[in-house]
C-alpha cells in the first residue's frame, strides 16, 4: 500500500513540482521575467494619492474600463504602491513628485514572470492549494519513501545512516547560514 501510494502522489504532483524546481532555481539567478505589455498614463489627481481601494478605481476607471482591462484580484495600498496585483499582470499608481499627480502603470506579466508569481504564491486559491498539497505530498513520499526503507531490512542501516546525515547537513546549514559561506 506505502509503495501504491508512494507512486501516485509523486506522479501526480510531478509537473507542479518540476515547476516550482525550475522557477525556484530561476529566481535564485535572478531570472524573474518581466511585462510582455507595459502602458503608462499620467493622472492629474487633485485630490491627492488616493486613500482606499474604492477611490483608487474612481481615478483610474475611465483609462481602463474602455481597454476592457480586468482587475488583479489582490489590491494594495502602501507608501510606494497602490494597485492591483495578479499573476497575469499588475495595474498601479507610482506617485511622482508632484503630489497632485501620479503614473498609471498597466503591466502584462511574460510567461517566466507568471510562472514565479505562481511560484510565490500570487496566482491565486487554486495555485495556492496546489502548493499546499504539493508540500503535504512531498513529505508523505519523504515519509513513505523512509518507512519503505525502514521495511526493507537490508536498507533498514542506510536509512538511518542518511536520514541522520541529512539531519546533520541541516543542522550545520542553519549555523553555516548567516556566515556568508
Amino acid at each position: 500500500m506505502w509503495i501504491k501510494l508512494h507512486t501516485y502522489f509523486s506522479c501526480f504532483f510531478l509537473p507542479i513540482a518540476i515547476l516550482y524546481i525550475a522557477t525556484g532555481v530561476l529566481y535564485l539567478f535572478d531570472i524573474k521575467g518581466g511585462a510582455e505589455e507595459e502602458y503608462e498614463y499620467t493622472l492629474s489627481l487633485p485630490e491627492g494619492l488616493p486613500k482606499s481601494e474604492a477611490e483608487t478605481l474612481s481615478v483610474v476607471s475611465s483609462l481602463i474600463e474602455p481597454k476592457q482591462i480586468t482587475l488583479p484580484p489582490d489590491f494594495y495600498l502602501e507608501d510606494e504602491y497602490i494597485g492591483w496585483y495578479g499573476y497575469k499582470r499588475e495595474v498601479y499608481l507610482e506617485p511622482s513628485k508632484d503630489p497632485q499627480s501620479a503614473t498609471l502603470h498597466i503591466k502584462e506579466h511574460d510567461l517566466w514572470h507568471q510562472f514565479l508569481l505562481i511560484h510565490k504564491g500570487h496566482a491565486g486559491p487554486i495555485f495556492w492549494l496546489s502548493a499546499i498539497m504539493l508540500g503535504t505530498s512531498l513529505v508523505f513520499s519523504l515519509i513513505s519513501g523512509l518507512v519503505v526503507a525502514f521495511a526493507v531490512p537490508k536498507f533498514r542501516k542506510a536509512a538511518i545512516q542518511f536520514t541522520s546525515l541529512g539531519l546533520f547537513s541541516l543542522i550545520i546549514a542553519f549555523f553555516m547560514g548567516g556566515s556568508g559561506i
